[in-house]
């Protein structure tokens, strides 16, 4: 498993599905590897000892596992993407692709892929450095979304309610060329929104998320509370269409109920279950661990 907090809820749980069913997993953290292309191969190789030992071994060459299972956060996405492409090229198989992985975490390409198989999503704009922040803003009426490209659990997520803030805080984000996307305010999302876990082919649970904070944000690192939530039949439809358009195995499609429709906002390729499994009664780890032993098997 790629991942660099072990302490961290989901990646515990897995690890102890594992323990527990006799599977060996190594925990390694992407920022310790080391990849190399020479003569036609693709090698790996793994830091070990302390972050700052001066006096630890040389990076060791990594042996072939039987599968890769990416949980590294968006601050790792880059090398973590790297080194899923490295086992990619050696024939292991992954629980979710580098490219659908790497699609995922851009706010901005995967609503294009999302919109690209006319799913529903919100009104969503991304200009170039050469179109003024008024104009941007010109496309909307407020209160506004604006999102940062590679933001994650809420963060980098700010409501305007006007336009004298926004544009003060957007032109910001120019200067220090932060991308950024505006996105239409859905009343309906003042801090609430429904997120369906899905695995393969179906959706294995599902819950909805209110914040009791006064804060827009429904993410429960951002104090939100996570309730049991059954969905219809149309909303299971369009979450597993929604993972199958970015291409992921597991996913947590995040999306609304409006006046108008079911509205989907964003497609998780890492998707927390501390919150899911604590309303729930499915054991999301072994539903994850059972599915990615059934894809190895069907690939060796």
């Amino acid at each position: 498993m790629l991942c660099r907090e072990p302490r961290l809820y989901s990646c515990k749980r897995i690890k102890e599905t594992c323990v527990e069913r006799g599977i060996e997993l190594d925990i390694l953290d992407p920022n310790r590897m080391l990849l190399s292309l020479k003569n036609g191969t693709f090698e790996i190789f793994y830091q070990e000892g302390e972050n700052y030992d001066k006096h630890r071994s040389e990076p060791v060459l990594l042996k072939d596992y039987d599968g890769i299972l990416p949980r590294f956060g968006t601050s790792s996405t880059e090398m973590g993407c790297a080194v899923l492409r490295h086992f990619e090229a050696k024939g292991i198989p992954v629980l979710n692709h580098s490219e659908a992985f790497a699609l995922a975490r851009n706010k901005w390409r995967s609503l294009q892929k999302l919109a690209e198989h006319t799913l529903p999503i919100p009104h969503t704009n991304f200009a170039g450095n050469l179109v003024s922040v008024k104009s941007q803003l010109n496309h909307f009426t407020f209160p506004l979304i604006a999102k940062v490209l590679n933001g994650s659990q809420g963060n980098g997520v700010m409501l305007f309610e006007n336009e004298r803030n926004a544009e003060a805080v957007l032109s910001t984000f120019r200067q220090v060329e932060e991308p950024y996307l505006c996105q239409h305010f859905l009343s309906e999302a003042k801090g609430q929104d429904i997120r369906a876990f899905v695995i393969g082919d179906k959706v294995v649970s599902a819950m909805s998320r209110n914040n009791s904070a006064e804060d827009f944000r429904s993410n429960l690192h951002q104090g939100g509370i996570a309730q049991c939530i059954e969905l219809t039949k149309e909303e299971i439809a369009l979450a597993i269409k929604a993972t199958k358009a970015i291409g992921l195995d597991v996913a947590g499609v995040d999306f609304l109920r409006t006046d108008n429709g079911i509205v989907i906002l964003e497609v998780n390729a890492s998707p927390g279950f501390e919150g899911i499994e604590q309303v729930n009664e499915v054991n999301i780890a072994a539903e994850m661990v059972n599915y990615f032993i059934e894809k190895i098997r069907k690939l060796s």
